[in-house]
């Protein structure tokens, strides 16, 4: 709880305190000693504690500094401070009190989500005449789907503080206010919204056996979204053949589109992050010695918020698959073997637009002023706790006296003032008054880009069998993904992480376009089954991948950081069992009931280890609920 925090870390924390404060005391605006003739700790800190980072999130409220100010009860009686130290945890006497955390650490329900799906389908089908291979059938029919998605965010975030103030007038009155997410946890990250869509489909499907052993389908289906979406028409063509009673092969192609997600048209991508090679960041950059291109940017990591993108398109895809199925007979009687190859090519992706769009107007604006060598001031002068701020210096003059390539000349660079946007909380934030320019917020919007190639197959493999012992089944899936390339993406002309790699298949992605992708992932599955009881057994494993992150983490960390750090996401294996048992009741009335239970991870095994992120653990990959038991009922009538 936001608010609760910062009066907690103010001394004025608790369920029972009562500030004898004002929360609307101007105290940026008070004039320094001599009627302002020296400034205050305020004319340099003042806007770095209260600054918008993005829309609903400031660093600090500025009604909590003023109670912090105005009020003289800090600690005393009902009120507590907070203590964020480790001292909390050695020492009993400085430890923070439970009733204080309750008060802080306010549970609520985080995202309360829903959709609701209305679909009303007509369908007319039969056949029409015989050809050679049999006859010959046809079905057409009408789709309505409607569907209603509605979000409700906590308090917290909705209403939030829907009128903390934002500036003064004149006289120290407030007469700016802007809406704070009260969640200290996330802001920008969960929405209020009700949206509805509607569509509307007909179809067409023939089945055309026109040889022998031979089966054909097309297939014609056309969409209506209406609006910006509109309306679109995807063919499918799919053919098989079995030349042998044991054998069929078959093929298919279609095209198909996907409309964007109704959450990305209305309300933009939720709160997230990204990693990306940011020029402004480079001091070498902002010295003017260097051009402000990714070649020449540092890795920085920044949080990301969305906004609406009514204009966003619809993503189209060619898909391919061709495979078979074997099932023999005579000696071979009981096995199974199916593989399918598939290919898709995806275009006009909806795709975060790249970060280094987000700060292309920065680039241009610092364009525009790094050619001028009376813009340029001491870069160790920048930060709020130099002696002195904004030293101007002359980039030439050091370049003469030191080399371009000294310490002194690097440490010129152009005033940010004169290229950093000053509207808070729009496009671009930067940490205030920072000698290393660091990124706190970007604001990405949904485009279409790019395209995406992608193949891989898909193997199932199975042998059954009877004796007097029940029946048994051994079964393997198995899928390879061969390659998932992402082509022409702006902001990834480096590779996925500004790697030079753009085939996420085997990798750990970029989380941003591609999430992690192992190219190997299968199971194995025992089954076995006598009268009324069932055993399952189940071996599942996800192959080894390379993770993208290693060289930034290695980069930026320290010793220990690289001591844990690996090239590679370890392959996992666990191993599922269940049992079954089927009861028909002596009352024929109850019908019959199936009695499972069931252990998930029976072995507890270990996740493999990331030295990436706070959870030290692939998220988008492994479950790390560990071993699961459960048991299910159901009862047939």
């Amino acid at each position: 709880h936001r608010t609760r925090t910062e009066l907690a870390a103010l001394g004025l924390g608790g369920p029972n305190c009562v500030p004898n404060g004002v929360s609307d005391f101007d105290w940026q605006g008070q004039p320094g000693p001599w009627g302002g003739a020296l400034p205050t700790a305020w004319n340099y800190y003042g806007d770095g504690y209260t600054q918008t980072f993005f829309p609903n999130y400031v660093l600090t409220t500025r009604e909590s500094i003023s109670l912090g100010l105005t009020s003289n009860n800090q600690g005393q009686g009902d009120c507590m401070f907070y203590n964020p130290y480790l001292t909390q945890f050695t020492n009993p006497n400085v430890a923070n009190d439970p009733e204080l955390m309750a008060w802080i650490n306010e549970t609520v329900l985080r995202a309360d989500k829903r959709n609701t799906l209305t679909v009303f389908d007509a369908v007319v089908g039969g056949e029409l005449f015989d050809m050679r291979g049999g006859p010959a059938a046809i079905a057409f029919g009408a789709q309505y789907r409607e569907r209603q998605a509605h979000s409700r965010a906590p308090a917290m975030n909705f209403p939030g503080i829907p009128n903390a103030i934002l500036g003064y007038d004149a006289n120290g009155v407030p007469d700016e206010f802007h809406k704070v997410d009260n969640n200290f946890e996330c802001a920008n990250c969960i929405f209020n919204f009700d949206h509805e869509r509607d569509t509307k489909a007909v179809f067409i499907e023939a089945a055309l056996p026109f040889w022998e052993n031979v089966e054909s389908q097309i297939a014609l289906r056309y969409e209506d979204y209406g609006g910006n979406i509109g309306s679109e028409v995807s063919p499918k063509i799919a053919l098989s053949w079995r030349p042998l009673e044991t054998l069929l092969v078959r093929g298919s192609f279609s095209e198909s589109f996907r409309a964007p997600n109704i959450g990305i048209v209305e309300q933009g991508l939720e709160a997230g992050s990204v990693v990306f090679n940011d020029p402004i960041s480079n001091q070498a950059v902002r010295a003017g010695l260097l051009p402000p291109t990714p070649e020449n940017g540092e890795a920085e990591h920044s949080y990301t918020l969305g906004g609406p993108a009514p204009y966003v398109g619809n993503e189209y895809a060619d898909t391919y698959s061709a495979g078979f199925i074997w099932t023999p007979d005579g000696n071979l009687e009981g096995l199974s073997v199916q593989a399918d190859f598939w290919k898709f090519d995806v275009r006009d992706r909806v795709l975060p637009e790249p970060a280094i769009s987000a700060v292309q107007p920065e680039i241009e604006r610092f364009l525009k002023v790094v050619g001028d060598p009376n813009n340029y001031i001491l870069n160790d002068s920048i930060s709020s706790d130099s002696p002195v701020l904004d030293i101007p210096c002359d980039p030439n003059a050091l370049t003469a006296q030191y080399g371009a390539d000294s310490e002194e000349r690097l440490n010129c660079v152009v005033n940010p003032a004169l290229y950093t946007d000053t509207t808070q909380g729009v496009g671009i934030s930067r940490a205030f008054r920072s000698e290393s320019a660091g990124l706190i917020t970007l604001t990405l919007a949904a485009i279409n880009a790019g395209q995406i190639e992608a193949d891989g197959v898909d193997v199932k493999v199975g042998y059954s069998w009877d004796n007097d012992f029940g029946r048994f089944r051994i079964s393997t899936d198995y899928t390879h993904v061969r390659q998932y390339k992402l082509l022409d993406v702006p902001g990834l002309e480096l590779g996925l992480n500004d790697t030079g790699v753009f085939d996420a298949a085997g990798t750990s992605g970029n989380n941003l376009h591609v999430r992690s992708l192992p190219d190997n992932k299968g199971n194995i599955t025992f089954s076995w089954q006598r009268d009324r009881h069932g055993l399952t057994v189940i071996n599942r494993h996800i192959g080894s991948y390379r993770d993208l992150a290693y060289d930034l983490t290695w980069e930026t960390g320290n010793d220990l950081v690289r001591s844990l750090a690996t090239k590679k996401v370890d392959s996992y294996k666990t191993w599922d069992v269940q049992y079954r048992y089927a009861h028909d009741w002596s009352n024929g009335n109850l019908g019959s009931t199936v009695f499972t239970v069931g252990i998930l991870d029976l072995f507890d095994e270990d996740i493999p280890y990331r030295e990436v992120g706070g959870l030290n653990y692939d998220a988008t990959v492994f479950d790390p609920r560990g071993r699961r038991v459960y048991g299910r009922l159901l009862w047939q009538f």
